[in-house]
């Protein structure tokens, strides 16, 4: 159900460029400069910039701006002209820690595009892999009214499983990379593909619960109600576009908009 990253050449699909898909695809394109959405902080000319996009308005902010060396040496200010930035070295990604909870879950993602990607990724960090009861009050907690069947689906695994792989019972998820794309015209349908391991204690593995490493998946989450939804509606899921593989050393990885998380 999952879609695998495509290579790090290119996109997953190619729409056919009259297609009412492709069109979307480009406005959004447009509206979002893709990884500046999750709230990324983008090295340019020596300046962190971030955007944060609240209601589909766009508002970018300097965070830091370079400092003139006291010896008047100007190569600091020209150094990062024309570097090509990868995963690796441009600036992660800081989510959001939940402000609340509901049935062993984090929620209280605040209403901004790094909310929607803090809310995803905690989500799946902490959605329970061992018990079906938890898991169900986890998955009801954070599910969209409008997307019932989603309950069902992520308890038995099925929401975000990769394809071909059997999805471990137990261990920790570890969120190491995002992309987030706005799946609509007011950013409040956004699409979070994430790269992960999902690693199980040592001396606890078999055939049936192995270690993931490097895996991705995505998670639709819609604002509703005061916080962020998981939905597998499909309308959204009809939008959905496989992005480039993530690998941290890849340019192109980081022009289409993948981002390190920063852990601790």
């Amino acid at each position: 159900m999952r879609h695998q990253a495509a290579t790090d050449r290119g996109p997953t699909t190619q729409p056919d460029p009259d297609s009412n898909d492709s069109k979307a695809r480009k406005h959004q394109l447009r509206l979002l400069a893709i990884g500046v959405v999750a709230g990324a902080a983008l090295a340019v000319g020596g300046i962190l910039a971030f955007t944060s996009i609240i209601g589909g308005n766009t508002q970018t902010q300097t965070d830091a701006k370079p400092t003139p060396s006291s010896g008047g040496d100007k190569s600091s200010e020209s150094s990062g002209r024309g570097q090509e930035y990868t995963p690796a070295t441009a600036p992660p990604v800081r989510v959001f820690e939940p402000r609340s909870n509901d049935e062993g879950i984090g929620t209280g993602f605040e209403h901004t595009s790094v909310g929607a990607v803090s809310a995803a990724v905690s989500y799946w960090q902490d959605f329970n892999l061992r018990d079906e009861v938890i898991a169900r009050q986890q998955w009801t907690a954070v599910t969209s009214e409008d997307s019932p069947e989603t309950i069902d689906r992520g308890v038995s695994g099925m929401v975000g499983a990769p394809l071909g792989i059997t999805t471990p019972k137990d261990g920790q998820t570890v969120v190491k990379a995002v992309l987030p794309l706005s799946l609509d015209h007011s950013g409040e349908i956004v699409v979070v593909w994430m790269e992960y391991d999902r690693l199980v204690p040592i001396g606890e593995e078999s055939a049936d619960n192995k270690s993931l490493k490097d895996e991705t998946t995505y998670l639709i989450v819609k604002w509703e109600n005061g916080d962020w939804k998981v939905t597998e509606e499909p309308q959204y899921e009809a939008k959905v576009r496989g992005p480039r593989s993530y690998h941290p050393d890849s340019k192109w990885a980081f022009a289409d908009g993948w981002r390190r998380v920063a852990h601790g």
